[in-house]
């Protein structure tokens, strides 16, 4: 086997150009579909680790179809329910800086004990409520030029002092900390027009996790009219939302996979009269049928794993290394802001080895067909051509 590997070997740097074409082909086409499945599992991990900071249940109320402001009193209304740990009214929603021509989010915070251990201060100091004060998430002081103490003015439906910028923070979880503004409560309710009766939905914390359908079919029929989320339909959601949009990317490779099937096709549709002269000669010296198809695939194996390999590495280095230029913005579906930390790589074996079968496989097998019909014939035959 070693001999039929170095005389292999041997082969494929003899036709180096046609090696290094077919390589270059099915490398591209590697990359392509490799790095759209690393940045879909590495997404959706993202959106798991954000998934920490929501709550078990999230009841918004309805009008006409969309959502609107709940009543303060509503939460009262749910307290007593078993398994029911805390009621939240929450005021946050979206505000358009016409700066970035997008939107931002807006987090009222009423006191500083209800801040989750997913953000991390990065400049500056916490908030002192009461101070028309507000912390940044860090891309977005970016974006919006703002260093600490600069002062800055939100539109609002209310008159509202502007937010002086007393800190920007990161997170653990970049889908979370890339467009919020933390603010105390009552500014967020200036600025997105809420009164001190409202809130913009309801965030229950339920003692046991698996109780939470049971809580939110309660939650229905003590406020009829609302809407219910739960955060393992959340889940479902970010799941179907990536996959979804990673299908609609594999459709735009399509392109690619034909090429990958004419480069196959080329392979199956014939040898060269050099190679068949060589399949003669090796024939003549001795190689069994056996020996020749294996030679030929073995080359055909070469050829195709060191493709894979490139391409499968071209792949991790455009999607965790550089961030996946490009690309990332098509999965994400963000307005403005794309978050920009690094992705945590989410690649195991399984998926690499399917990425192979699917590519290195139809490649090698497709050389077997030609290879045996020139090691069938005589040796003389085969020469004369």
């Amino acid at each position: 086997m070693n001999s039929l590997l170095g005389f292999a070997a041997a082969s494929v740097w003899r036709r180096r150009s046609r090696s290094i074409a077919l390589g270059v082909g099915l490398a591209l086409t590697v990359t392509l579909v490799a790095a759209v499945l690393f940045l879909t599992e590495a997404l959706r991990a993202e959106a798991e680790r954000a998934q920490v900071a929501l709550p078990d249940v999230v009841v918004q109320r309805l009008v006409a179809g969309r959502p609107t402001a709940v009543r303060m009193e509503d939460a009262k209304a749910l307290q007593d329910i078993d398994s029911v740990k805390s009621v939240r009214p929450r005021a946050w929603g979206y505000v358009f800086v016409p700066a970035l021509q997008g939107n931002v989010t807006i987090v009222g915070v009423k006191d500083l004990s209800s801040l989750d251990g997913t953000n991390a201060l990065d400049k500056g100091r916490d908030l002192a409520l009461g101070k028309h004060e507000m912390l940044a998430g860090a891309p977005l002081a970016k974006s919006l030029g703002l260093v600490i103490g600069d002062s800055f003015g939100l539109p609002s439906p209310k008159p509202s002092p502007p937010l002086k910028l007393v800190g920007t923070f990161g997170s653990a979880v970049d889908l979370y900390a890339a467009d919020v503004i933390l603010c105390d409560e009552e500014d967020a309710r200036a600025v997105l027009g809420l009164d001190p009766d409202q809130a913009t939905d309801l965030a229950i914390d339920v003692k046991n996790p698996e109780e939470a359908r049971v809580v939110a079919g309660t939650v229905l029929d003590r406020l009829p009219g609302t809407r219910v989320v739960e955060k393992r339909t959340l889940e479902r959601v970010y799941t179907l939302a990536y996959g979804r949009r990673a299908g609609l990317l594999f459709a735009a490779c399509i392109p690619a996979l034909i090429a990958l099937v004419v480069l196959a096709l080329d392979r199956a549709s014939g040898l060269s009269p050099d190679e068949k002269r060589e399949i003669a000669i090796m024939k003549a010296v001795g190689f069994s049928i056996r020996d020749v198809l294996a030679t030929k695939m073995l080359e055909s194996l070469l050829v195709a794993c060191l493709a894979a390999a490139v391409g499968l590495l071209l792949a991790y280095a455009w999607v965790f290394w550089l961030n996946a230029p490009g690309l990332r913005g098509a999965l994400v579906g963000w307005s403005v802001l794309y978050p920009q930390t690094k992705l945590t790589p989410m690649v195991d074996f399984a998926q690499l080895l399917g990425i192979g079968a699917a590519t290195v496989g139809p490649f090698v097998g497709l050389s077997v067909v030609p290879a045996w019909r020139a090691a069938i014939l005589e040796p003389m035959d085969a020469m004369r051509g």
